[in-house]
């Protein structure tokens, strides 16, 4: 017999309480009944709760600066003159070059008009994302090397440790970007010795010739090569030695005699080729857990590899690695940079490392009480860095100026840097005067720039 014929025996008010209580059963079933797991396939994140997402602090009202007439007034030159800008950091996976704000725009103008523009390159590009090693995610495609070269950049040094993240293929696919963009680059290569090699460009219409060899200095020596005939980068590694103090024994670490004495080799070798000699170092004396506090001040024993680099023959000293600003020093009337910080920080974009909770388990983020893993950011210090442009002429550098930047911290465009208001621009300049302190190097402050006294 099928339903109907079966419902068609009841009474019209028995079948109606029949079928309600069908209903209700049926409900509560659903209610009751565990949901099924979604299909396995890509994972679908929450991104409401991120940095990009949500703001803790009101975004900063633009400025009314020109920031056009600024520039180009900062942009004039005198014939024979040849314009080096340097940053620090560029962690960086994002087009930003498009990017219409002013204090943006005229950011990477000043180094898109620069003859050299340097910096650090703290992440990949390659096409092997299966290949990633760490816990940072620090690629990108080999395509985006047209966006480095979009800002402005043409020398980088890559001796650092994000390098090999994604192992020696990673590296090797990186490299080939790099000089199929024209991107000179040092401090890594596929053998020990390219490592070690400088990397050379010359000006246009200049006749002045310009190096640059790359270095990291690491608290263990993890990244030290194996073998020279493999993908390789030029490391400063580190030596312990123990000390003996009454009834203790204490640790006195430092850099490794051997390869400082490599350093000054490649040095003294590659002085013989060029006329302008930059050595860029790239130093981690400790991690970056916030255990050790803010690093902007240079251990003692560190700035034996910096001066050293001088006495061999370099022209000037690029420092990178803290993440955070540290002192100028003129030694010996050539300036070395301990750190010019961040200048591009996006290693907290979402489809790269996809959700804040995450950095419950990064040691590198503070962790302040009663703050929600969703509201914790980076130390503004971290965020705060130097633009360098330096004036080179005949061979001899005639003017460092230095232009401060800030870097967003929250919402679409974290990571990305930009110029910063005059009153901020004070405090940069304040703040790396009592830095440079302790090594007699003066500042003069010329509004929303300074220059260093040589």
């Amino acid at each position: 017999m099928d339903v109907t014929r079966r419902l068609a025996r009841y009474r019209p008010g028995v079948l109606a309480l029949m079928l309600a209580g069908v209903l209700i059963a049926g409900h509560v079933g659903l209610a009751q009944a565990p949901q099924a797991p979604a299909p396995v396939g890509k994972l679908r994140l929450d991104q409401s709760q991120s940095v990009y997402n949500r703001r803790i602090h009101p975004k900063e009202a633009p400025t009314t600066i020109n920031w056009d007439e600024r520039i180009t007034q900062l942009l004039k030159e005198e014939p024979g003159d040849v314009i080096i800008t340097a940053v620090g950091d560029m962690i960086f996976n994002q087009q930003i070059s498009t990017l219409q704000e002013p204090e943006r725009r005229g950011l990477f103008r000043i180094m898109q008009e620069a003859d050299i523009a340097y910096g650090n390159l703290e992440f990949s590009m390659n096409e092997h994302p299966e290949a990633q090693r760490p816990f940072y995610n620090f690629r990108a495609g080999t395509d985006f090397v047209w966006e480095v070269a979009a800002i402005g950049i043409n020398l980088v040094s890559m001796s650092n440790n994000h390098a090999l993240d994604f192992g020696p293929d990673g590296l090797r696919d990186c490299l080939k970007a790099l000089d199929h963009a024209q991107i000179r680059h040092a401090g890594a290569g596929l053998t020990l010795a390219a490592a070690h090699a400088p990397a050379s460009m010359n000006v246009q219409s200049r006749t002045t010739d310009f190096s640059l060899l790359s270095y990291m200095r690491y608290w263990t020596n993890k990244f030290r090569s194996t073998d020279p005939a493999a993908p390789s980068l030029a490391t400063i590694d580190p030596a312990v030695i123990l000390v003996a103090n009454g009834d203790k024994v204490d640790k006195v670490e430092g850099p490794l005699e051997s390869d400082i004495k490599t350093m000054e080799d490649d040095v003294v070798l590659a002085r013989r080729h060029t006329d302008v000699l930059m050595v860029a170092l790239h130093n981690h004396d400790v991690s970056h857990d916030r255990v050790y506090g803010i690093q902007d001040h240079a251990p003692a024993n560190d700035h034996i590899m910096y001066r050293r680099a001088i006495d061999a023959g370099a022209d000037m000293v690029l420092g990178s690695g803290p993440h955070v600003l540290r002192g100028i020093e003129i030694y010996k009337g050539k300036p070395i940079f301990y750190s010019l910080s961040d200048f591009i920080y996006q290693y907290r974009t979402p489809d790269k490392i996809p959700v804040d909770l995450i950095h419950q388990r990064d040691l590198e983020v503070d962790r302040p009480t009663n703050v929600s893993v969703w509201d914790r950011r980076d130390q503004w210090q971290t965020m705060e860095g130097v633009l360098v442009r330096m004036t080179v002429n005949g061979g001899k550098l005639k003017r460092i100026q230095l232009i401060p930047i800030t870097i967003d911290d929250e919402g679409p465009l974290y990571g990305v840097p930009r110029l910063v208001s005059d009153e901020r621009a004070k405090d940069t300049f304040d703040r790396l005067q009592k830095l440079s302190a302790p090594y007699g190097t003066k500042l003069v402050v010329k509004g929303w720039y300074a220059e260093v006294v040589m």
